[in-house]
């Protein structure tokens, strides 16, 4: 039974959403928006079990700038919801290399709740107006709570690397490639994850 509820909780994780962050170290700018949409595919590898469960994950979401250097956003899973928050701490510039703090907090609530919060830092360095390149680590603490009662939970420590191509002014197409493990506990899984997606995002 314990391995049917491992299975099930791995294949759910991975319908509603996505452990990438399409997002660099750059904001949207005060009063501005981004809209986009993502898709992306990797795999749940349970370390006890010997298993790895293949995802397929897609994601819409906006993001606003509430002042120069913060943005919110919301994004939208298969049957979850995330909302999220950044805060640069170094602008860079053109040339330079630009910091910032990631958090979100989000889950999902059908006959079960999956909660997770999300801490992470971000650094990018564009190399002209056109592309930017971006590396980050991100802390995920999650909370399972199955319809029959009790609880598990679990921490994930990763990293994610992607690139930012801008195109027709206001256009961008995101690629990027993350890995995590699992550091306690086993929710989502007992092991590792992996997962390579794209995301096209416009500016408003």
């Amino acid at each position: 039974m314990r391995i049917v509820a491992r299975l099930a909780l791995v294949a759910l994780v991975g319908a509603c959403g996505s452990v990438t962050t399409y997002q660099s170290a750059e904001t949207v700018g005060r009063g501005r928006g981004q809209g986009f949409a993502a898709l992306g595919a990797g795999a749940y590898r349970d370390d006890p079990m010997q298993t790895r469960t293949p995802t397929v994950t897609g994601e819409v979401g906006a993001r606003y700038g509430v002042a120069a250097n913060t943005d919110v956003g919301l994004k939208l899973y298969a049957i979850g919801i995330e909302a999220s928050v950044r805060q640069r701490l170094v602008d860079g510039g053109v040339s330079g290399w630009s910091w910032a703090l990631l958090g979100a907090i989000g889950g999902v609530r059908r006959d079960l709740i999956l909660a997770q919060a999300k801490l992470g830092i971000v650094t990018t360095r564009r190399t002209s107006t056109t592309w930017a390149w971006s590396l980050g680590t991100t802390t995920i603490g999650s909370l399972f709570v199955p319809l029959g009662g009790g609880h598990a939970t679990g921490v994930t420590l990763g990293m994610f690397g992607g690139a930012d191509w801008r195109f027709a002014r206001c256009w961008h197409l995101v690629p990027e490639v993350s890995a995590h493990r699992a550091i306690v506990g086993d929710v989502p899984v007992d092991g590792t994850i992996v997962q390579l997606g794209a995301a096209v995002a416009r500016d408003f």
